[in-house]
């Protein structure tokens, strides 16, 4: 919905767009849709319109943000209307928090995130709320206080992932150092009690970026859209290679016409040609959905035998 935070290349989905998206989705058997952007999604304020039309057409809808421009006069239909909401924060202080989120209000966002617990109880609702962390050379140290704050919120989970980076290691992930705090994780995960639960990725922290399959098919079933509307086979090509997978635009041309037209089955055959390991982000979206899809199109010998 929100493709940037600020400056002349910020753009926001428009309200009639959005809806429009949103019954094509309904109407072509789309199961869910995970409001996640490349920017700040409640900076536009057509999502919460967006979040009540979906709950009417019962279309599960969620939300991912940073939890600092939340609307408070809004924040309870939009509660109401989501299956879950998950805060990006990946630090435990507000000094680190500056240092990996740029600005230095995490109280705001702690507010916001607890609004939405106290929201959750009061109206006794089952949206589950998170929290999400990427783990950096520079937050180390806040893996573990991250995941008693959790708890102390009051959220029903914390998750803590590695950075999803390039084959050339553009964002400097520390891919090597996950393995040497193993049992830094060990003790986050020593907080999960019967109401909240700390979700080591150990899989994808294990990896080393590398992945155990060697085609994408999840793009199959999981697609993306960019603020902008532009519909990609998955979000490692909004900003790279954009004129070889854009399939199309939803602000332009309905979603069912971009999905049953001939440029996405052309755009989905050349994903299945990349190297997912050297073309691909690691740890991609796809990533647990390409495992089980690889193991159904190439099963392995005595499946029927433990």
């Amino acid at each position: 919905l929100q493709g940037h935070t600020t400056g002349s290349n910020r753009f926001d989905m428009p309200k009639d767009a959005l809806l429009r998206l949103l019954t094509d989705a309904k109407e072509i058997g789309v199961k869910s849709i995970a409001f996640v952007g490349e920017g700040e999604n409640t900076l536009n304020e057509s999502l919460y319109d967006g979040l009540e039309y979906a709950k009417l057409i019962n279309l599960d809808v969620s939300l991912a943000t940073n939890g600092l421009r939340i609307n408070k006069e809004r924040i309870e239909d939009m509660m109401s209307s989501l299956v879950w909401i998950r805060f990006n924060i990946s630090a435990a202080t507000p000094d680190s928090y500056f240092k990996i989120h740029g600005v230095r209000r995490m109280d705001w966002a702690l507010n916001n995130i607890k609004s939405c617990v106290d929201i959750k109880r009061n109206l006794g609702l089952r949206t589950t709320i998170g929290l999400q962390m990427v783990v950096l050379h520079e937050n180390v140290n806040d893996i573990v206080p991250l995941a008693k704050l959790g708890r102390d919120l009051g959220v029903d989970y914390l998750v803590i992932k590695p950075c999803s980076d390039t084959y050339e290691r553009t964002l400097d992930s520390p891919m090597e150092e996950y393995l040497q705090i193993d049992e830094i994780f060990q003790e986050a995960d020593n907080y999960s009690d019967d109401n909240y639960v700390v979700s080591v990725k150990w899989k994808k922290i294990e990896n080393l970026g590398l992945k155990d399959f060697k085609i994408c098919y999840g793009t199959q079933f999981i697609i993306a859209i960019s603020g902008d509307g532009s519909v990609f086979p998955c979000g490692h090509f909004f900003d790279i290679r954009r004129d070889e997978f854009k399939i199309g635009n939803v602000i332009e041309s309905s979603l069912k016409d971009i999905i049953f037209g001939d440029r996405y089955r052309q755009v989905q055959k050349k994903i299945q040609m990349l190297d997912v390991n050297r073309e691909c982000e690691s740890n991609c979206r796809q990533y647990y959905i390409n495992q089980f899809l690889w193991k159904l199109k190439n099963p392995p010998s005595h499946v029927n035998f433990i």
